[in-house]
């Protein structure tokens, strides 16, 4: 049997050189562990800008497609609006505003009530601006009531070829009693008389009316006056 030298001092120097190969591979082991991370996320930047910078291209495409859309619809709008200026430029140019468009309701009206196209067309033809007209005059008259009992009032006209008189609605008192004079706010009914010939015209004040006596034309308007009264304000004109 043989027996080995043993030496204390060997046996320290193996083991501090085990510890420090131990540290080395622990060192070692944490630089690859931070470089294997550097990579990683030097890799996931990478590729976390590559999804960025896609999106950004995705955003930027939709963003001039919108824009292109909104200048398309722009150019539309504008071609639109042109469009309608048009349109109503025509449609005022057939269907007139204004006096012209009353006169052409008027004589579709005439003529869906039976009128001759040709009798109508005479007399526009033979319409012209009036003339011999008159200065205007004013007459009044005591509006006839259920409960004024007093004489009977007229006015008469065209020397004595008019003759109007008018019967109204009695005035209420506090009491709702019935006055003898007329209330100009209801309903009033003349009666004009022409040569033997009785129109009847009703409404509320003021009514208007026209009366051709020998050649000439009697415009007169009737219109609420003092208490009691109407009063006429009326002219003529040579007629046609």
């Amino acid at each position: 049997m043989s027996l080995r030298n043993y030496n204390p001092h060997t046996r320290y120097k193996e083991r501090a050189a085990q510890r420090l190969s131990a540290t080395f591979g622990v060192l070692a082991i944490i630089m690859l562990s931070v470089l294997i991370g550097f990579w990683l996320g030097k890799q996931f930047a990478a590729q976390k800008s590559i999804v960025l910078t896609t999106a950004n291209a995705s955003l930027i495409e939709e963003r001039d497609a919108l824009q292109k859309q909104v200048t398309e619809l722009s150019a539309s709008a504008q071609t639109a609006n042109k469009r309608y200026e048009q349109l109503q430029e025509q449609v005022e140019s057939i269907m007139p505003a204004g006096p012209m468009q009353n006169l052409v309701a008027l004589v579709r009206e005439q003529l869906d009530q039976g009128m001759d196209p040709e009798r109508l067309s005479f007399v526009i033809r033979s319409a012209r601006p009036p003339t011999g007209c008159v200065d205007p005059e004013t007459k009044r008259f005591v509006v006839a009531t259920p409960a004024n009992k007093g004489a009977k009032s007229s006015v008469s006209i065209a020397n004595g070829s008019i003759i109007i008189t008018g019967v109204g609605v009695s005035a209420r008192n506090e009491k709702n009693a019935p006055e003898a004079w007329y209330d100009p706010a209801q309903m009033v009914q003349l009666k004009i008389e022409n040569g033997g010939q009785v129109e009847t015209k009703q409404g509320i004040l003021p009514i208007r009316h026209s009366v051709v006596v020998g050649g000439r034309e009697y415009r007169f308007s009737v219109e609420s006056g003092a208490r009691s009264f109407a009063k006429v304000t009326f002219d003529s004109c040579i007629y046609p």
